[in-house]
């Protein structure tokens, strides 16, 4: 089954963990400028907030280490969507609990809804005439004989039940 939905949904999600990682980088790079430092304590001040340069460099690590998990998370959920679609699903809800703790909303919610579209959308299948689960997908081939009493079958139950379309 094509799932280009949730692959265009996770694309975008790891897009927009690795960006915030890319600005995460950018911030802890600039922690040892003077002017950052005169900056970050001017806002304490004025916010009232009592916090060191040193705890606000752990908190990024900490994010950080945690975003770059989720991330890595989510890429490996996409790039395993169309061989087993409930370990993607598991691996997206985990990398959006993740992500939790990073404060990567965006991509946290777009992760859960394709973790749960993942879940809830089922591989297409259908049943030949013994009863047999047959995949729709393009490798099987059907035989001629197998579809015409296929259609003999559905047309014969439509006949007999008037509330069949």
């Amino acid at each position: 089954m094509k799932r280009k939905a949730e692959r265009i949904m996770a694309w975008i999600a790891n897009g927009l963990s690795i960006l915030f990682i890319l600005l995460m980088a950018l911030v802890f790079s600039f922690m040892n400028v003077p002017e950052f430092k005169e900056a970050f304590n001017q806002m304490n001040q004025q916010q009232g907030i009592e916090m060191s340069m040193d705890t606000f460099k752990t908190t990024i690590i900490f994010q950080g280490i945690l975003l770059i998990i989720s991330t890595i998370l989510g890429i490996i959920g996409t790039l395993i969507i169309k061989g087993n679609r409930v370990l993607a699903g598991c691996v997206f809800i985990i990398a959006a609990i993740t992500s939790i703790f990073s404060g990567n909303f965006v991509a946290l919610v777009l992760w859960l809804i394709v973790g749960i579209m993942l879940f809830v959308k089922k591989d297409k299948q259908s049943v030949d005439t013994q009863g047999r689960t047959l995949n729709d997908g393009p490798t099987h081939n059907r035989n001629q004989q197998s579809d015409m009493n296929l259609d003999r079958e559905m047309k014969q139950k439509k006949d007999d039940d008037p509330y069949i379309y």
